[in-house]
């Protein structure tokens, strides 16, 4: 079985210059995770997810450990105060840059390596030959194809 058998093609994409307030309007309705970034041509620029703009909120300083507490710190206020300051600036700030990308005729088995080993966001996006974007596979794409395989064909390579 190959990337291409089980990849999702009814794909909603972004452009960079999409401001962060339009993408996390649309994460946010439709319950996503991730939404591509692409070039005019379909190409593969990156990925915004939820985690990519959560990480452009919380101050360096706290995520590194420099501080060993941070209780006093007014979180809530915080955040809303840089979340504000995020949604003016363009999604090519914030977009994961080097995203886990696949091509269509790779193996799961090539595939489900790639995630563990690079992804900390349980996709791949999945690029025809000249690198546009044709599909995403996530990690959960996999698990259920694996839940709906027969048994007698579990050995198939």
């Amino acid at each position: 079985m190959h990337a291409k058998d089980i990849m999702t093609t009814d794909l909603v994409v972004c452009h960079p210059e999409q401001t962060v307030a339009e993408i996390a309007a649309v994460l946010n309705e439709q319950s996503f995770r991730m939404i591509p970034v692409v070039d005019a041509e379909h190409k593969i620029l990156g990925a915004v997810n939820t985690l990519s703009v959560l990480s452009s909120l919380v101050p360096s300083y706290i995520v590194t450990g420099d501080l060993e507490s941070i209780p006093y710190a007014p979180d809530i206020g915080l955040l809303r105060k840089h979340y504000i300051t995020l949604l003016n600036r363009n999604v090519s700030e914030v977009m994961e840059k080097k995203p886990t990308i696949v091509h269509a005729d790779e193996s799961l088995l090539s595939v489900t390596a790639a995630l563990i080993t690079y992804d900390r966001f349980e996709y791949a996006l999945v690029a025809d030959a000249d690198e546009r974007l044709v599909g995403v596979l996530s990690s959960s794409d996999i698990l259920k194809r694996l839940a709906k395989t027969p048994h007698e064909n579990s050995d198939d390579a």
